[in-house]
């Protein structure tokens, strides 16, 4: 199994590195990231991310704290790959535990340089526009001023007013030109892009888009126009609405601030599309209240995918699709956090199969595995839905029970257990497999009030289990 893990690592299309986050040290590296990065996997594990990473200490701090405020789960760094060319990059990171109190930080990089690039060129040129559009008239104005003044006091002969008027028109056609030389310029950078944009006029609530916006959904652009905020709110998904309203209220309140969001879309079919939208006001009144705001919008869905892919590996177990050890210690930590909040108390069982070792060494290994993941099927159809259910490690397991009103009810769910490890194993081999398991329960708060304390409250209580003949289970004292 781990040299299956391994594989599919190493043979990811997406850059991957394993750092230490104590000393930034690069624990692995994937083909993917020496091809990236222009080194051999070898030397990769002998730099620290450090190398790597161009930005100083104090802008990475300054990153940190960005994505702490706009509750992002991502960052973006720069990165100098082996021939100093220096690249933007996302990378998105997850807690890994390799061994017991060990953890290193499962890290996906993606290139994002070019987008980047691309979309502040995309503001450049709307900025420019603008300006220009805005400097042109104001030149055209002045000088028909100018021009009708002069013909209005030295009233000039016709034929200098038509050699006027056809100069006007020639500055005219010329300012002309350059805007849809600029529009055009700005259409290329946006096909280039795939992106989608979108422009919101906040006043009347008006919301312009391009094709591709409405084509990321399934749509044509007259199909969804005209376009309003509360229409684009129906089209996301009900759990990403709090976190949107937040990050656009934010944006409008601190004007200078950029708006970015991950927000799942509905589909025209009915599926969910993850997108990534960015923007910026970008006019204001004489009051310095904001009139309009601009933004593009990327289909992020497989980025998002890989992003999930990884995230699960990292906190479930691989062979009985279980939480892992990670896992379970996060789910243990909230808990202990709500604890005080929440009168009931909850309990912590740890479970180790009698006999599994016996399976092992007569049927091999692919037995055991097939035998663990029956016992995990069995484990969590003996506990209630809303309780925390993994794999520790081997044949352990432990078992999170949240909302106890009395013991008598965690010596129920026990004997569950018990009983559904009892029954007979049907693995396809010529006789069926018997198992039992002893179980160790620890309770909040009267073995102990720290997570740490609690596990080793149970796993103690589990070897009482065990010396006391196996098959039963034992509370912590």
């Amino acid at each position: 199994m781990i040299k299956t893990i391994d594989q599919a690592f190493d043979n990811h299309p997406v850059t991957m590195l394993l750092i230490d986050p104590a000393t930034g040290e690069i624990k692995a590296a994937n083909q993917a990231a020496s091809e990236y990065y222009g080194y051999s996997k070898n030397k990769l594990v002998t730099m620290r991310i450090q190398q790597i990473n161009v930005l100083s200490p104090e802008a990475i701090a300054a990153e940190r704290e960005l994505v702490r405020k706009e509750n992002r789960n991502y960052f973006i760094f720069r990165h100098r790959l082996s021939n100093g060319s220096i690249r933007t990059v996302k990378v998105s990171s997850a807690p890994v535990s390799v061994e017991p109190g060990k953890q290193l930080l499962f890290s996906l990089i993606t290139d994002i340089n070019n987008l980047r690039s691309a979309e502040d060129n995309l503001w450049h040129y709307q900025n420019r526009l603008e300006e220009m559009v805005d400097q042109q008239m104001a030149r055209l104005h002045a000088k028909e001023f100018f021009i009708y003044s002069l013909l209005g006091v030295t009233i000039l002969s016709l034929i200098s007013t038509a050699i006027t008027l056809g100069y006007l028109l020639y500055r005219r056609r010329q300012s002309a030109q350059k805007i849809y030389q600029e529009k055009e310029r700005l259409n290329d950078i946006i096909w280039g892009t795939h992106a989608g944009t979108w422009a919101w006029e906040i006043v009347s609530g008006r919301i312009h888009i391009n094709d591709r916006w409405a084509e990321m959904l399934g749509y044509t652009r007259d199909e969804l126009e005209p376009l309003s905020l509360d229409l684009w709110m129906d089209l996301a998904h009900p759990e990403d609405i709090e976190q949107t309203n937040a990050k656009i209220a934010y944006c409008l309140a601190h004007q200078g601030h950029a708006y970015e969001n991950e927000v799942r879309m509905r589909h025209k079919l009915g599926d969910w599309v993850w997108v990534l939208d960015r923007g910026r006001i970008a006019a204001w009144d004489e009051s310095g209240n904001p009139l309009k705001m601009c933004g593009t919008r990327q289909d992020i869905s497989q980025e998002k995918k890989v992003s999930l892919q990884l995230e699960h590996m990292a906190l479930y177990d691989q062979l009985t699709n279980l939480a892992n050890r990670t896992l379970f210690y996060n789910h243990l930590k909230k808990t202990l956090a709500n604890a005080p909040h929440d009168p009931s108390q909850f309990a912590v069982m740890f479970i180790d199969l009698d006999g599994f070792k016996q399976v092992n060494d007569q049927h091999g290994h692919h037995i055991g595995d097939d035998l663990l993941i029956e016992v995990a099927t069995r484990l969590q159809n003996a506990i209630r839905h809303s309780d925390t259910c993994a794999r520790m490690g081997g044949d352990e397991f432990a078992v999170l029970l949240y909302h106890i009103e009395e013991m008598a009810s965690v010596s129920i769910i026990a004997e569950h257990i018990l009983t559904n490890l009892r029954l007979p194993f049907d693995l396809g081999l010529d006789q069926p497999i018997h198992i039992s398991c002893s179980i160790g329960i620890s309770l909040y708060p009267e073995n102990s009030k720290n997570g740490k304390g609690l596990v080793q409250q149970a796993d103690n209580a589990m070897y009482e289990a065990k010396k006391s003949g196996k098959n039963s289970y034992v509370f912590a004292r």
